[in-house]
């Protein structure tokens, strides 16, 4: 009787919960299987229910149930993960079938297979069920959510091409509510649609999504680093598009984030793509107040540089050259002694130093690059402002450690005619060195090798000025001397324009050519010069030795009125040094006159020169003599007889009283 009533409650049981399934009439055997199977179904016990159905669907395989047994034998298979039960299943399913027969559709019921497939890992066969539903289903809910799963698939296996066909279906609908219902991922769909784009190089499609990402980026909850993948596509899509202005304005809102949170070297990237718009739209210096921005997050080293190099390129543009210095300097400090990249930094610092006049900069930065350029030595525009800085700042014996020795070889054929003026420079600057240094006969022995490389006239005059300057200052001075005057007359003359243009700014030389004449006693051939230069009108000592030597040469070249006339404006000019000399020849030359002519000619010229040269002259000997001649005067003697006359008269006056 128990056994009777417990078959009876089953029996209830069973009807209760496949009412739901609406078992058909059929065969009692093929009834009770079928009641079996979908009880264990409705009960959640998929393994029994699915092996109880495939015994059904064998025993029974033209059974009315068939379709829906296989149904719930898919259903059981998804349950329990067995994805290729589920799809032969589904395969064997009459189609179509009708939604209020199974209370499900067969879109959702393969869309449902295709993603068991994918959690399986088995994305091949998930791909070719996507494809199949959307290719079955078009148009229906399943297949527009089989599309975003390949979607998904294919952006992950970087298909770019396919990932652009299925979203640009998705495309119209993914902001409607429809897409709500389907529960598509907006976020997901715009990061697919703008990396598809952009992989794609279709910057001017993906450009817009990627803005518009980030206008929602805290609706979408992106992270730090979301964020940063996201400006980096924006700024490199904008690069691409020459939108400048957009670059810098997405830089500046990655500087919104935390510091310590931003990934340097990417924003560092960024950077330097927006520079290089900027630069090509002739607005480079927009980005400096950024760059400077960037400075203070905690960069690495190769960051820093990066971001000092795109300085430089800017204050280097706009001329801001106290502040490029500074640039600079950051970089050297930056790059290892010796490397390319701070040799020519230091070169860049040289010259910038140099321009502003900062010669310690300029003999900093020379001193570093001769110790780590090899080439330092052959390249001009390195040494050249490097000696000169030294120069400057008087470092005479480091200037002679370097010139000549350090310095190319003189290259003859090119220096002829006209010289190296820029070594010309430097060789000044030594041998004022080994003057300053006290070392004259080196000095002289350097500026005689000069004046035997260069040929330019203008060059070689300055050349045996300084020689003559420096002859007093060496014991062979008269033989230095001789050297320059022979010198001056064999390579130059009066008589060419040239030579005398240049002859004029030196008359030095003029003077000492004749003075070697003089001296060697051709009078005849010195007046040329000496006229030459008395036309000059020169000042001070130089014009009174050259009048000087032109009323000396003039009366030895038996010339007496030139001569009277030189003496006598020498003479009147109350000559510190040629005075006396002045007197003493007018002298001879009144003394002349007068024994040529009647006596008493010139006597009041000579009296008032005796008694100059009295108060002059020292040695008594020949104030004696100056007395005797100047007592001897006729005018003076008869002034003395009246004298004597009037104070005998006196006398004899004073006798009779």
């Amino acid at each position: 009787m128990s056994r009777l009533l417990a078959f009876f409650l089953f029996i209830v049981i069973l009807f209760s919960v496949v009412a739901a399934v609406r078992v058909p009439d059929a065969a009692a055997g093929e009834c009770d299987d079928a009641r079996v199977a979908f009880g264990a179904f409705a009960d959640g016990l998929y393994d029994f229910a699915g092996s109880e159905l495939e015994q059904f669907l064998a025993h029974y395989p033209d059974s009315k149930m068939a379709t829906r047994a296989r149904l719930v034998l898919v259903l059981c298979s998804l349950k329990t993960g067995s994805c290729l039960k589920a799809a032969a299943a589904f395969d064997r399913i009459k189609q179509p079938f009708r939604r209020a027969d199974f209370k499900i559709d067969a879109a959702t019921l393969q869309l449902s297979i295709a993603e068991c497939f994918l959690r399986a890992g088995e994305r091949r066969s998930a791909r070719e069920l996507f494809a199949k539903t959307i290719k079955n289903y078009g148009k229906s809910d399943a297949a527009l959510r089989a599309r975003f799963a390949l979607a998904r698939l294919f952006f992950a296996e970087r298909e770019y091409a396919a990932v652009k066909r299925q979203l640009s279906v998705l495309r119209p609908l993914i902001d409607s509510k429809r897409a709500q219902s389907l529960r598509l991922d907006r976020q997901a769909f715009y990061w697919m649609a703008g990396l598809t784009d952009y992989n794609l190089k279709d910057y001017a499609a993906a450009l817009p999504v990627l803005l518009k990402i980030s206008d929602h980026a805290a609706a979408y909850s992106l992270t730090s680093k979301d964020k940063q993948d996201l400006y980096a596509l924006i700024v490199e899509s904008a690069w691409h598009l020459e939108k400048g202005a957009l670059m810098l304005k997405t830089i500046r809102q990655w500087l919104r984030i935390p510091p310590a949170e931003i990934d340097s070297e990417r924003i560092v990237a960024a950077l330097q793509l927006t520079a290089d718009c900027l630069r090509g739209a002739e607005q480079p210096g927009k980005i400096r107040d950024t760059l400077i921005r960037v400075l203070e997050l905690p960069l690495g080293k190769a960051d820093k540089i990066a971001v000092y190099d795109l300085l430089v390129a800017v204050d280097g543009k706009k001329g801001r050259e106290k502040a490029l210095k500074g640039w600079l300097e950051a970089l050297i400090s930056l790059h290892t002694p010796g490397t390319t990249p701070r040799i020519i930094c230091l070169e860049s610092l040289l010259r910038l130093d140099y321009q502003l006049r900062d010669y310690r900069g300029v003999v900093a930065a020379g001193r570093k690059l001769s110790a780590e350029k090899a080439q330092f030595w052959s390249d001009e525009k390195l040494y050249f402002p490097f000696i000169v800085a030294l120069g400057r700042l008087n470092k005479c014996r480091e200037i002679l450690r370097y010139v000549p020795a350090k310095l190319p070889a003189y290259d003859t054929d090119r220096a002829a005619g006209t010289g190296d003026k820029r070594r010309l420079v430097l060789a000044d600057i030594a041998g004022n060195c080994l003057i300053k240094l006290g070392r004259f006969s080196a000095a002289v022995d350097f500026y005689r090798s000069l004046y035997a490389h260069y040929k330019a006239a203008a060059v070689r005059i300055r050349i045996l000025v300084t020689l003559h300057n420096l002859a007093p200052k060496i014991k062979a001075a008269a033989a230095l001397d001789e050297w320059v005057a022979e010198e001056v007359m064999t390579n130059f003359s009066l008589g060419r324009r040239e030579d005398e243009k240049l002859l004029k700014v030196s008359p030095e030389l003029v003077i000492l050519v004749a003075e070697h004449l003089f001296h060697n006693q051709e009078y005849v051939k010195a007046l040329p010069a000496l006229i030459w230069l008395d036309k000059l009108k020169l000042a001070g000592r130089q014009g009174e030795r050259v009048k000087f030597l032109l009323a000396e040469s003039c009366y030895r070249s038996d010339e007496p009125v030139e001569a009277r006339v030189a003496f006598e404006t020498l003479y009147a000019e109350n000559s510190k040094d040629f005075k006396y000399l002045a007197a003493l020849r007018l002298v001879s030359i009144y003394e002349a006159r007068a024994r040529g002519r009647k006596p008493g000619a010139g006597q009041g010229k000579l009296e008032k020169l005796y008694r100059d040269l009295l108060a002059w002259e020292s040695d008594p000997a020949v104030k004696r003599e100056l007395k005797r001649k100047l007592n001897a005067l006729p005018t003076l003697k008869k002034a003395k007889n009246l004298k004597k006359a009037k104070s005998l008269k006196i006398d004899t006056t004073a006798i009779k009283q």
